[in-house]
């Protein structure tokens, strides 16, 4: 491999680690002490929060986590350039909208 190719490479795999490491980590620790967990999650008022701030914390790390596995795999975004829409038509000459028409049965 080429020199600039490898230093790119180290940090994804730093990275790679400690975000795996952190991801196997957290679930540990919530099933290890998950009836601690379930203690204050189900106590109500302003500790109706913890369950979200857990999902929104878990999400953030497995993301980080698989963002980095693919890259680290070579999978990248292609990053197309957006297609000019084209620019509408003129309405021909001497043409009229449809107009709608309402009709009372007598």
């Amino acid at each position: 491999m080429s020199q600039p190719s490898e230093i790119k490479r180290k940090p994804v795999v730093s990275k790679t680690i400690f975000y795996g490491v952190l991801s196997l980590a957290m679930y540990g620790l919530f099933f290890n002490y998950s009836s601690v967990l379930m203690v204050y999650f189900t106590k109500g008022l302003y500790y109706a929060a913890l369950p979200i701030l857990t999902v929104f914390a878990f999400s953030f790390v497995h993301a980080a986590f698989a963002s980095n596995v693919w890259s680290l795999l070579g999978v990248e975004p292609s990053h197309k350039q957006p297609q000019p829409r084209p620019a509408a038509q003129p309405r021909p000459a001497g043409t009229t909208k449809p107009q709608p028409r309402v009709y009372i049965n007598t």
